[in-house]
């Protein structure tokens, strides 16, 4: 793995008495020299709600995992109602038969209730004491169609850090129209993650057999931005922008804040957008701001976000408009996502009075908060996702 970083600023020249900039910067990760160990954990909801196509869709989606998997690949099982089982321990593929893992997965069942949070900690335990180095990709792959009413989404928030510090990335999955959204959507953002919509039980297989296929192309696990601010320099407004728009918190260490990233796949662009607020500052070329440093895969790169400041008027009125306009339109694109079409239209009304109402990009912000406020969950999960010029919906 090679990978490299750009930042870029919406405004190259900054006037002498400061002003706050919108920055991004892009990962490209590289090709894939390795295949990688994949250590997977189905996290399956079992519930009395799950009975019928649903269950039998899950067990069949079981299976198609099983044909994904390579000898060295470890699988764990758990299926969860009120009570957890571990349908299967953590195994290696190599050691196991396809038919006792097929006859294991035949006695998963519905029935009773939804403790989600107990399956979550079972297919964090099943995963984390296994063997690793650099090149192992963990994952949790829930799926459920209910509501846990004993834990809050904040209480999943927490667990969902605690899973990530194990290095293991949650793709969670609701399907249906009953599942708590904002349980689903946290877990797979705090967790560095994905979250999605399944309309329908024929939509589970797939679910899992595209998870473990993308686990399949991890070049650098566990990433992270460090952004090494200069005294005065402020950061706020943090998002991920690729491959799903999520809202980021960083984590603050001295003067650094670290903005931890999914695993890196082979030749998958990441984008982090966020403001950052220039200091005042005498005249003066290639002032950094922060000092940047992706860390993955026993690798560090490095990169700058640079300035200048001056007083001459014509250099102030140079701007990068593609800048501004991704990071407002992933802004909208996570709102959406929430359901908070109120916001998404207060930031589209403020990215059209900037941009104007001609901008390709205004236009596609517009056309996706109706189709959110005219259409339900999978609208909401679509909206996160950004189309690159290469036409891949990331």
């Amino acid at each position: 793995m090679t990978a490299t970083v750009v930042s870029e600023v919406n405004r190259p020249y900054v006037p002498t008495g400061g002003a706050k900039l919108t920055a991004e910067i892009e990962v490209e990760p590289g090709r894939l020299e390795e295949s990688p160990t994949r250590q997977i954990a189905l996290c399956i909801d079992a519930s009395g709600s799950m009975a019928g196509d649903d269950i039998e869709q899950a067990r069949a989606g079981a299976e198609w995992v099983f044909g994904l998997l390579d000898e060295d690949d470890y699988i764990s099982i758990i299926a969860f109602d009120n009570e957890v089982t571990t349908v299967l321990a953590p195994t290696r593929w190599g050691t196991i038969s396809r038919e006792t893992a097929v006859n294991a997965v035949a006695d998963i069942s519905a029935g009773g209730g939804t403790d989600m949070y107990s399956g979550l900690l079972e297919a964090k335990a099943s995963l984390q004491d296994l063997p690793t180095d650099d090149n192992t990709a963990r994952r949790v792959l829930l799926l459920s169609d209910g509501k846990d009413n004993s834990h809050d989404p904040e209480a999943f928030g927490t667990l969902a850090r605690e899973i990530d510090t194990e290095g293991i990335r949650i793709k969670a999955a609701g399907i249906g129209s009953d599942y708590r959204e904002e349980t689903i959507r946290t877990l797979g953002t705090v967790a560095r993650g994905e979250w999605t919509h399944l309309d329908a039980a024929g939509d589970i297989e797939s679910f899992f057999g595209d998870a473990v296929e993308e686990a399949g192309t991890v070049v650098a696990p566990d990433a992270r931005l460090e952004l090494d601010v200069a005294d005065g320099v402020e950061v706020s407004e943090v998002y991920r922008s690729l491959p799903q728009t999520q809202s980021v918190d960083p984590n603050w260490e001295d003067n650094t804040a670290v903005v931890p990233l999914p695993d890196l796949l082979d030749r998958e662009t990441q984008r982090v957008v966020l403001k950052i607020h220039a200091p005042p500052n005498d005249p003066q070329d290639a002032v950094s701001l922060a000092d940047v440093s992706l860390s993955a895969g026993g690798e560090t790169t490095r990169e700058s976000i640079t300035v200048d400041y001056t007083d001459d008027e014509a250099k102030l009125a140079e701007h990068n408009e593609q800048v501004d306009v991704d990071h407002r339109q992933t802004v909208i694109k996570t709102e959406l996502g929430k359901g908070n079409v109120a916001e998404a239209q207060t930031q589209l009304e403020r990215m059209t009075r900037i941009h104007g109402e001609d901008t390709e990009a205004v236009q596609t912000a517009e056309r996706e908060t109706r189709i959110v406020m005219e259409g339900g969950r999978k609208e909401q999960n679509k909206a996160t996702k950004i189309v690159t010029d290469e036409g891949i919906q990331k």
